[in-house]
C-alpha cells in the first residue's frame, strides 16, 4: 500500500462506515499478538486488535481526477478518498470506528456492503448480509471497479453487484436479471446497497443529511441524544395504495380529518455532507426509484451512527380477506418479484461544492445534461385560480352553488389588468358539467351555471389577447361513484379489493382511481373535444402525484407499469395542449411547463433540523414554479418572503360569491376566498414579485447560505443577490440594510 495510503489509518478512529458485517481478518495484515493489540471497553472489555481490519486491507481499484476508490473484498467494502485533502467517504463500519454498542446483528449489518431483507414463508422476515451468513462471492476486477457474483448460501438467493468510479460518480448497480431466488417459499424483501456509505458517529463530524421532504431538509450530524425513533422512510412518488391499508383518520366531530399528510418525496434524490471534510455527495436513484424508499436515519436510532441510503422493495407481504365478509384473513407474499435493474448514481462534492447549494447546482447539471429536463419559458405570471360551481345536497338530488362564473372572470380580469397585471395564469377549477366534483371528465362540455361552453371558450380566447391564460382543471385520476358509474376501470389494490379513497366530506363521501389505461382513454377523449374548440389550455392532477400496484382483471400490475403509462399519456397530451401539472414526479417535469404547488417547507418532522429551498433550487431558471395558495397562510408575510427566497410565483384560489356559500359542500374547507377580499393583495404582489423575477429571469441559483438566524442570502449566476430578514429587527448585511421583516435585492460583490 503506498505511503500516503498509509497515512489514512489516523482517520479511520472518526469515520464511519456503512455495512453489514464483520467479515474474518486478513491474517497477513494483523500485527502479531500481545497486549499492545488489545484495548479496553467497558461494554466489550478486552478488544483483540489484531482481528480489525485497517487501511492496509484494502487494494486501490480506481481513480478519477479528484478521488481514489479503495476496496475490500469479503465486505465489498469500498473507501473514496479524496486525492487532494486525504479525506474519506467510507461504505461499511470500520473496526476502529465500532463503539462497540450495537448487537450482532446490527454489527453485521453496519459492516456489510449490501444487505438483504428475506422473507421466509409468508410471516417471517430475516437479516441477509456477508458477515453473519454463508456466503459465495466471484468477483470480477474492471478499469473502473468491481463487479461481484453474490450466493447466499443459506437462503439459496443470488444478485451480482456491479461498482464504477466514473469520473467524479460512484455508481452502484444490481442487475434485474441477475437476481436468482432458488428455494421455494423463499423471498427477496428490500435490498440494501451501501446503507452506511459516507456515515458518521453520534456528532464526530459538523455536517447533514439532505433529505427530499417537501422542498427539502436537513438533518444535522450532532448528537441526538437518543431523542428519536426513528427517522426519515418516505417511498419515493408517495405511498403505494396498492399495499397500504386506509389510514385510520383522527376525525372532529366525525366529519372533519384532522391528519394532515406529509409531503411525497417527488424526486429520487438524497445527500450527505462532512463540513468540516468538505466532502460528501448527492445521491440519484436512477434505476428501481418508482418502488425504492429514501431512508435517513440519525444517531440513536437504533444505532449511534448517522446514515442515509435508498432501500429497494422487490416483494412485500400483504393481507388477502377470504370473502367479502368478516370471516378472516390470510397473509401472502406478492407474486411477482419488481422486474427492474437497482442503481444508484453517487455525484460526489469536494471543497466549495459540498454544501446543499453545491448539491443542488449537481442535481440540476444532471437532469439538463441527461434531458431529463428541458428549460421553459420561465417568465413571470401572478396565477389567480378560480372556483366555478361545486354542489351541496338538496333533497333526493344536489344542487348547484356557483361560486365564479365565465362573465365574474372576464370582469375580475379586467380590473386586474387596469391594475396593472400585465400576465397571469389561471386554472379553473368546476368548470365541467356537473361541478368540481362530477369526475372522470370524459368530453369538453362545461356547466351552464357558469356560462355554458360557449361562454368558456370564448373567455379562454379572449384571455388570451390579455396575454392571461386560463387553463381548464382535470382531475384524470379519480371516479365519483355517487355521480358516475364507477363499479368498472377502477383500481384494485394487490388483494383484489376495491381502493377506496375517504374524504370525510359530506357531499362525496369517497372515490375510487381509475385504472391507468381508463385514464388515457378519457383523456385522450377530452383532448379530442377540447382541441377542436380552437383551445387547448389543460391543467392535470391527480396521475401527476400518484403512482400504486394495481390488480385488474386477474393481472397484477406494478408502481413502474402504472408510472409508464401516465408517462405515455401525458407524452401524447403535452404533444397537443399547452399542458401544466400538479405537484408533478420528477419523472413527469419534461412534459409540464410549469411546476404547479410547489411546496415552500417541509412535512416539519420532529428529527428535521432546518428547511431549505433545495428542489427550487435545483429548478429555478429551469422551469416557472407556483406556490400552494397565499390565502390559506396562517402568516402570508413569511411566506411573501419564502417566495422571494425561493424564486416561487404566488398561487391565489379566489371566488366571485363569499365563501360562505361553499359551507354544505365538499369544499367547506375554502374559507377566505372571495375576489374583493384579495385585490390588493393579488396586485402588490404581483408588483413586487414580477420585479424580482425579471431581474432574475433565467438566471440560476447558484448559492443560498443562512447568513444568521432568520437572515437567508440567495445568489443567481447573473450577479444578483437577494437578502431575506426574517428576524424582527434591522439587519447589515455586505454593506446593505435590510429591514425587520423584508428583503433587499443587491449585486454580488
Amino acid at each position: 500500500m503506498a505511503a500516503g495510503i498509509r497515512k489514512l489509518l489516523c482517520f479511520l478512529v472518526a469515520v464511519i462506515i456503512a455495512g453489514v458485517c464483520i467479515g474474518p481478518a486478513n491474517a497477513d495484515a494483523t500485527s502479531a499478538g500481545g497486549e499492545e493489540n488489545t484495548v479496553e471497553s467497558e461494554s466489550v472489555g478486552k478488544v483483540d486488535k489484531s482481528e480489525w481490519i485497517t487501511m492496509d486491507d484494502y487494494r486501490l481499484i480506481a481513480e478519477s481526477g479528484t478521488y481514489r476508490m479503495y476496496f475490500y473484498e469479503p465486505r465489498l467494502s469500498v473507501i473514496l478518498e479524496d486525492k487532494e485533502t486525504g479525506k474519506l467517504l467510507e461504505s461499511t463500519l470500520s473496526d476502529e470506528a465500532d463503539d462497540g454498542s450495537s448487537n450482532k446483528t446490527w454489527n453485521a449489518y453496519m459492516k456489510s456492503g449490501i444487505v438483504l431483507s428475506v422473507i421466509v414463508g409468508t410471516t417471517n422476515t430475516y437479516q441477509a448480509d456477508l458477515i453473519s451468513c454463508d456466503t459465495t462471492m466471484d468477483i470480477t476486477y474492471t478499469d473502473k471497479g468491481f463487479s461481484a457474483e453474490i450466493y447466499f448460501t443459506d437462503y439459496m438467493l443470488g444478485l451480482t453487484l456491479n461498482v464504477s468510479l466514473e469520473n467524479n460518480e460512484l455508481v452502484v448497480n444490481v442487475p434485474g436479471s441477475s437476481i436468482i431466488e432458488e428455494k421455494e417459499g423463499t423471498y427477496i424483501s428490500t435490498v440494501s446497497i451501501y446503507p452506511f456509505l459516507g456515515y458518521t458517529h453520534m456528532d464526530d463530524q459538523e455536517g447533514y443529511m439532505l433529505i427530499p421532504d417537501g422542498n427539502g431538509a436537513l438533518i444535522y450530524l450532532d448528537d441526538k441524544e437518543g431523542r428519536y425513533s426513528t427517522g426519515f422512510s418516505r417511498m419515493i412518488y408517495g405511498k403505494d395504495i396498492g399495499f397500504s391499508d386506509s389510514s385510520v383518520s383522527a376525525l372532529l366531530w366525525d366529519r372533519y380529518d384532522m391528519i394532515v399528510e406529509p409531503n411525497a418525496v417527488m424526486a429520487p434524490v438524497f445527500g450527505m455532507i462532512h463540513s468540516e471534510d468538505r466532502l460528501g455527495y448527492i445521491a440519484v436513484v436512477e434505476s428501481g426509484d418508482k418502488r425504492a424508499s429514501i431512508e435517513a436515519h440519525p444517531n440513536g436510532v437504533m444505532v449511534n451512527y448517522n446514515r442515509c441510503f435508498a432501500r429497494f422493495m422487490l416483494r412485500d407481504i400483504y393481507v388477502q380477506p377470504l370473502n367479502n365478509s368478516n370471516s378472516g384473513t390470510v397473509t401472502n407474499v406478492e407474486q411477482n418479484r419488481t422486474d427492474t435493474d437497482l442503481q444508484v448514481r453517487y455525484l460526489l462534492a469536494d471543497k466549495e461544492e459540498a454544501d446543499y447549494s453545491g448539491l443542488a447546482v449537481k442535481y440540476r447539471d444532471y437532469l439538463l445534461e441527461r434531458k431529463l429536463i428541458i428549460p421553459k419559458d420561465t417568465s413571470y405570471n401572478t396565477r389567480v385560480d378560480f372556483l366555478g360551481t361545486d354542489r351541496e345536497e338538496w333533497l333526493l338530488f344536489t344542487k348547484a352553488v356557483t361560486m365564479t362564473t365565465t362573465d365574474n372572470i372576464e370582469e375580475i380580469y379586467n380590473e386586474l389588468q387596469s391594475s396593472g397585471v400585465e400576465s397571469l395564469l389561471s386554472v379553473y377549477k368546476g368548470w365541467q358539467n356537473g361541478g368540481l366534483y362530477h369526475v372522470p371528465i370524459t368530453r369538453y362540455k362545461a356547466d351552464s351555471h357558469i356560462g355554458g361552453t360557449s361562454g368558456l371558450t370564448d373567455l379562454i380566447i379572449g384571455a388570451e389577447e390579455k396575454n392571461y391564460k386560463l387553463y381548464l382543471y382535470n382531475d384524470a385520476l379519480r371516479s365519483n361513484p355517487a355521480e358516475l358509474n364507477a363499479t368498472f376501470n377502477v383500481v384494485k389494490k394487490i388483494n383484489k379489493r376495491t381502493f377506496v379513497e375517504e374524504t370525510y366530506d359530506q357531499v362525496y363521501g369517497e372515490f375510487r382511481y381509475l385504472t391507468p389505461a381508463r385514464t388515457t382513454t378519457l383523456l385522450s377523449a377530452f383532448v379530442n373535444s377540447y382541441i377542436a374548440e380552437n383551445v387547448n389550455n389543460l391543467a392535470i392532477s391527480g396521475i401527476s402525484d400518484s403512482l400504486f400496484s394495481y390488480s385488474y382483471k386477474g393481472g397484477l400490475y406494478s408502481r413502474s407499469d402504472c408510472g409508464d403509462s401516465y408517462i405515455s399519456a401525458l407524452a401524447a397530451v403535452d404533444e397537443r395542449t399547452d399542458l401544466i401539472l400538479e405537484r408533478p414526479f420528477s419523472y413527469l417535469w419534461n412534459y409540464t411547463d410549469a411546476f404547479l404547488d410547489m411546496p415552500l417547507g417541509s412535512s416539519d418532522f420532529m428529527y428535521e433540523d432546518e428547511e431549505v429551498p433545495f428542489l427550487s433550487m435545483v429548478l429555478k431558471g429551469v422551469i416557472p414554479m407556483y406556490s400552494d395558495y397565499v390565502n390559506f397562510e396562517a402568516n402570508q408575510t413569511e411566506f411573501f418572503l419564502k417566495m422571494v427566497e425561493s424564486g416561487i410565483y404566488p398561487s391565489f384560489y379566489i371566488t366571485y360569491e363569499n365563501s360562505s356559500a361553499l359551507i354544505y359542500t365538499n369544499s367547506s374547507d375554502l374559507y377566505s376566498t372571495e375576489y374583493g377580499t384579495y385585490k390588493d393583495t393579488i396586485v402588490e404582489y404581483d408588483k413586487e414579485l414580477r420585479a424580482i423575477a425579471e431581474a432574475v429571469n433565467g438566471a440560476f441559483i447558484v448559492s443560498h447560505e443562512k447568513l444568521e438566524e432568520g437572515v437567508a442570502k440567495v445568489t443567481y449566476d447573473n450577479g444578483k443577490v437577494i437578502y431575506v430578514n426574517y428576524t424582527d429587527g434591522d439587519v447589515a448585511v455586505d454593506g446593505y440594510h435590510v429591514t425587520a421583516m423584508s428583503y433587499k435585492m443587491g449585486e454580488a460583490k
